[in-house]
């Protein structure tokens, strides 16, 4: 039973509070927002000076835009139950630290943004009348690359969870297969790595660049401790000891929980010192080990700028900061360590993983040398 009103009683039933003098919309499942697109349950609607008049207007507009049509199939409306089921569960993940936090919210955003183009492309649809065909004419839009798949595995989880709930009997996207893309082979050289790291010192007017040292850091620890770059760009100074860097990689922490300490070698140290003195003019220090000269973590996009621009100036192409992973692994092949040792060290589930990363960069050598044929003597 739900709690009665003790103030502004003419609001009841209307599911609109007042909270620090602001009128709020609240919805027991997480709704979209017409306004910025992001799934939540308490919206706010506009101050309490601008009048009640407007605060319903507004929630009516958030209902209106969560509820179904009558130009339009059930589809919508069960598809944005299951988004409210999926940024509910996202919402009780949600990490605490602000960087990881921000990172949190662009997926939520980009998912956002998914769940839009698949409800308008099957706004017509009633969910037990989608075939397989319609899935296949839906995700050939983007054939051969990699958002057939982002779409074929959404489409497919929001029919496990229609099926669970009994509003249809199979998963039309079991019958559809996407081409996964091609690979990247891409291999970093040792000259093209040293040229890239050179340009991150020194602009294109001759004058070193502010974020350089900081920056070359970051790449040495990609190739050394070869994570994922985000754990990298991450890394605090109270997850290093003496021993070595325990890594809980942010993709696995959830699925497999995999976690891998890289022993701290003369190399590693010596990159942490320059990362110490990257802004000696700073007398605070940040508590992660590549930041801004605010103290923040670099975001992905600004340390990715900051490589594409000095890969322009270095003449280097093709060339991302995730390919130095997989140039660190094909390199610990070549210098003679095991894949399983690799494969433990990169915090992979499986072995099969890694040499996915190494057989694509790696260029194999024939060691079968043949003569020409030598043409027969008539017998005298």
């Amino acid at each position: 039973m739900t709690r009665k009103r003790e103030k502004n009683k003419g609001l009841t039933n209307s599911r609109i509070y007042i909270k620090n003098n602001r009128y709020y919309f609240f919805s027991a499942n997480y709704t979209i927002s017409p306004i910025d697109g992001k799934a939540r349950q308490w919206h706010s609607l506009c101050l309490v000076s601008d009048g009640e008049l407007n605060a319903r207007l507004a929630a009516q507009k958030i209902i209106s835009h969560n509820t179904q049509t009558d130009e339009e199939g059930n589809f919508p409306t069960h598809f944005k139950n299951y988004a409210s089921y999926v940024f509910k569960k996202r919402a009780k993940e949600a990490p605490k630290d602000l960087p990881r936090l921000l990172m949190h919210e662009t997926a939520n955003k980009n998912l956002n943004g998914i769940f839009e183009t698949i409800e308008t492309a099957f706004r017509q649809f009633n969910i037990v009348d989608v075939l397989p065909v319609d899935i296949a004419s839906f995700v050939d839009q983007w054939e051969g690359k990699r958002m057939a798949q982002v779409y074929q595995s959404r489409l497919s989880d929001f029919f496990k969870w229609a099926c669970r709930r009994g509003y249809r009997a199979e998963n039309p996207c079991r019958e559809i297969s996407v081409a996964k893309p091609k690979k990247r082979s891409r291999y970093i050289t040792d000259d093209e790595f040293n040229e890239v790291k050179e340009a991150l010192l020194m602009g294109l007017d001759g004058q070193p660049t502010r974020s350089g040292k900081m920056v070359s850091c970051y790449v040495d620890l990609c190739f050394l401790l070869y994570q994922r770059t985000t754990e990298i760009r991450l890394l605090r100074w109270d997850q290093i000891t003496s021993e070595g860097i325990l890594f809980t990689p942010t993709k696995t922490e959830k699925s497999s929980g995999a976690k891998v300490q890289v022993p701290m070698t003369q190399a590693v140290q010596d990159v942490l010192s320059r990362a110490r003195q990257a802004y000696p003019e700073r007398e605070i220090k940040s508590e992660y080990v590549i930041h801004t000269h605010d103290l923040k973590p670099y975001t992905t996009t600004g340390i990715g700028s900051a490589w594409k621009r000095a890969a322009q100036r270095a003449g280097v192409s093709n060339a991302t900061l995730k390919d130095l992973r997989a140039k660190a692994m094909t390199d610990a092949k070549r210098d003679g360590y095991t894949v399983k040792q690799i494969s433990v060290g990169g915090a992979h589930t499986d072995e099969e993983m890694t040499e996915s990363y190494i057989k694509l960069r790696e260029t194999p050598v024939s060691e079968v040398v043949l003569k020409l044929p030598v043409k027969k003597q008539p017998e005298k």
